[in-house]
């Protein structure tokens, strides 16, 4: 039989031995902490930095979005400075107007290269809300919803309407059954 009075606890542990065992004492703990906020820290600033850094790279690329086709048609505008500092000093209409044509020409590459096609608007095709714009509305041997005449023309970039395309279109021939 055990004396409950017994003195001599089976074991004790004391300052020294807990440290032995592995087990963290509270400055081994806020060590932790302190090593963990400051990992947080700097991955939140490394986050905010790469937003930061992610923003700076999409507004260059906004502000700089045309310059591959603006550079592409820089030596247009210089042919057309030529073509104006030759039609001063020349009286030859044939030979400029050949001239505006193949700058007109060259122009004309450069967008279809970029993907820019004209809006088809010839008279007697339906007219087209999502393509055209209606400046007028007239009678005309065309049927009604047709287009009369082109006004100004209508491009897209691809799939996107640039311009709408200017009709006049036909209210029908005016006749009343």
């Amino acid at each position: 039989m055990t004396d409950i009075h017994d003195s001599t606890p089976e074991h004790t542990l004391d300052a020294d031995e807990n440290v032995s065992q592995g087990d963290p004492t509270d400055t081994d703990l806020q060590s932790q902490v302190e090593h963990w906020k400051d990992t947080a820290y700097r991955m939140a600033a490394d986050a905010e930095n790469a937003r930061r850094r992610a923003r700076a790279r999409e507004q260059e690329l906004v502000l700089y979005a045309a310059e591959h086709t603006i550079t592409k048609m820089l030596p247009i505008l210089d042919d057309l400075h030529n073509a104006l500092e030759a039609a001063q000093s020349s009286s030859d209409s044939e030979a400029l107007r050949k001239g505006v044509e193949m700058i007109y020409a060259k122009a004309w590459r450069i967008f279809e290269e970029s993907g820019v096609r004209v809006i088809d608007a010839d008279p007697g095709t339906p007219f087209d809300v999502a393509k055209h714009e209606a400046l007028m509305h007239m009678p005309s041997d065309h049927p009604e919803g047709h287009i009369v005449q082109q006004v100004q023309r209508g491009f897209l970039l691809h799939d996107k309407v640039l311009r709408h395309t200017k009709v006049v279109t036909s209210a029908g021939t005016g006749e009343t059954p």
